[in-house]
């Protein structure tokens, strides 16, 4: 491998490095990572460092690599926040730092009563799902998380499993190649799949490319070892699954046994009582946290 390309790779891996120690739990260690060089036929363990960062910049690009062997890489290539465009956020009905305080208050109310229900029992770990496609699942979804972010001491992980139609990118305005099946499918490392969509304290999880087979990889064990990681390792941070609806396929009824509690979306003057008393049948033993009336003049958590 050139030097040129060395520097390149240790650049990539010193940005994974912090998403890395993010990843560790408060108090574990954390083993600075090493690169193995070949140096005249034997191995030299070098330890990454803040050099192998360009230190130069032009325009939207950087400089990698020494004056003899250097090349131009584009700045995104280091960047660990995205920053998103707010009239599309406002757009797509997605809190963000000019909403009203109308529509603040009303995730925000939404967040005092999961956290009231939630929070002593030690119950971090929830999803949200629907009875039927179309209810708004998936932006109570990220707007709940956006608002649990928003709480002091507070931090978010916000999930996208609906690995049929995922679709929490295009509500953020990002594009995305890889997400959870790839950690599923093909051992990509949780970290380097993880997304900071420019909110503080909120990191993001795709789902990654829709597949086939989803009620299978939602209910192996590989999927439940890492939400109980999730849950162990951050006690004081809500993971958020965005899930299927209920009654079109048996993904969220798969997921619902592994989570701490379920919130319904049901929108209102739409979603039949049939249908909702169907969805209510099905999560029958399940801790529903309660139900949450949408696209009304003002959504409410209604009492279980």
């Amino acid at each position: 491998m050139s030097k040129l390309l060395k520097a390149v790779e240790k650049a990539k891996r010193n940005r994974r490095v912090e998403e890395e120690k993010s990843w560790i739990a408060k108090g574990d260690s954390y083993d600075e990572p090493v690169e193995v060089e070949e140096c005249n036929g034997e191995s030299v363990e070098e330890p990454l460092c803040e050099t192998d960062i360009p230190s130069e910049s032009e325009g939207d690009y950087c400089r990698v690599g020494d004056e003899s062997n250097a090349c131009m890489v584009p700045k995104s290539f280091f960047r660990d926040d995205l920053v998103l465009d707010e009239m599309s956020l406002a757009k797509n009905r997605i809190l963000t730092k000019n909403s009203s305080p109308v529509f603040t208050d009303i995730y925000n109310l939404l967040r005092t009563q999961i956290l009231h229900r939630t929070r002593k029992k030690g119950h971090n770990v929830l999803m949200v799902t629907s009875a039927m496609p179309g209810e708004g699942k998936t932006i109570t979804s990220i707007n709940l998380a956006i608002s649990l972010a928003r709480e002091v001491d507070q931090f978010a992980l916000l999930v996208d499993t609906d690995m049929r139609k995922p679709s929490i990118h295009k509500y953020l305005g990002i594009e995305v190649e890889r997400g959870l099946t790839d950690y599923l499918l093909h051992n990509i490392p949780v970290p380097d799949l993880m997304i900071k969509p420019g909110i503080n304290k909120l990191s993001f999880l795709p789902a990654g490319e829709p597949i086939r087979g989803s009620t299978e990889i939602l209910g192996s064990p590989k999927l439940q070892e890492l939400i109980i990681e999730m849950k162990e390792r951050y006690p004081d941070r809500y993971v958020i699954f965005d899930c299927p609806d209920l009654l079109h396929a048996p993904d969220a009824l798969v997921f619902s046994s592994y989570v701490d509690g379920i919130i319904l979306v049901v929108e209102a003057g739409k979603t039949s009582r049939e249908h909702v008393k169907k969805a209510m049948n099905l999560l029958e033993g399940r801790n529903v946290v309660g139900v949450v009336l949408n696209k009304t003049e003002k959504e409410s958590l209604d009492a279980e």
